[in-house]
């Protein structure tokens, strides 16, 4: 079974995470740990843009595995996103809450991102649930690892409790963009294992379950023995998908070229430039 690429689910802002909680695939993380550059990020906005100009863009997660509270440039990324992909775009967030502060949520709060606070360190989480509350952006908080376990589909020492689901991401066509630019097939992949492209690309990347399915507690929806092998990135295009993807690919292009100056491609006065000024120290 393979489905193309048809919405951009995640964006890995970063791989670097400020914990090294025991049921996380973090600590052992074979990819590296890293911030994602503008143009990376600019082009994945660009793909999520196109995605949801053709009504397939759902819900677009500004985190992966990593806390993305600690790239420097965070809150200009949000703001980014917000502009290009318009005030109807839901945006979420997971966080450990470490570094929200008043302040923090509050350079958010234009922004609207639906944030959702892990309760890995609860001495820490409370402050940021309540500075969160105060400006209207928590939209929840999540104990999965004591009430909805998982192993990280096989990768961590940990037990199971979150109950047999269907697997949304490759019937639906989602993708997740790691910190370097890769697309991969779904947000359990701590190893590149699953990559199908990279942002730079030009052909339409194909999704399909893959090794990692095989110890999920979600079902993909299909026998095991037709998933493709491990490391398998094959990618195909239609004739729609080049149309497709060639109008895409002219859009990346462009913002490729001005990805030295990411504030260029926002209006002179706009909240996303005033973001990325406050963050250059530019005021």
């Amino acid at each position: 079974m393979r489905v193309p690429l048809q919405s951009i689910h995640q964006i890995e802002i970063t791989s670097r995470c400020n914990l090294a909680c025991r049921y996380c695939c973090h600590p052992k993380m074979k990819r590296a740990k890293v911030d994602m550059e503008w143009p990376i990020f600019m082009r994945a906005i660009a793909i999520a843009k196109f995605c949801q100009a053709q009504g397939a863009q759902g819900s677009l997660n500004l985190a992966g595995t990593g806390e993305s509270t600690m790239h420097p440039q965070f809150v200009p990324m949000l703001a980014y996103a917000r502009e290009e992909l318009g005030k109807q775009q839901e945006l979420v967030l997971a966080t450990n809450g470490l570094l929200m502060t008043d302040a923090l949520a509050q350079a958010m709060e234009p922004y609207r991102p639906k944030v959702f606070v892990s309760l890995h360190r609860p001495e820490r989480a409370g402050p940021a649930v309540e500075a969160l509350k105060r400006v209207g952006l928590l939209a929840g908080v999540s104990a999965d690892p004591s009430l909805a376990a998982t192993d990280w589909a096989g990768q961590v020492k940990w037990h199971v409790s979150a109950p047999r689901s269907a697997c949304p991401w490759v019937k639906a066509g989602w993708g997740m963009v790691l910190s370097d630019g890769r697309i991969t097939r779904c947000s359990f992949d701590s190893t590149g294992v699953g990559v199908i492209g990279h942002v730079n690309d030009a052909e339409q990347p194909y999704t399909s379950p893959y090794v990692l399915c095989k110890n999920c507690h979600q079902d993909v929806g299909v026998p095991f023995d037709e998933a493709l092998p491990e490391g398998d990135t094959r990618t195909a295009t239609s004739v729609l998908g080049a149309a497709a993807v060639g109008e895409r690919t002219v859009s990346v292009a462009h913002i490729t070229r001005r990805a030295d100056q990411p504030h260029s491609l926002v209006q002179n006065d706009s909240p996303a430039r005033r973001a990325v000024h406050a963050a250059q120290g530019k005021g």
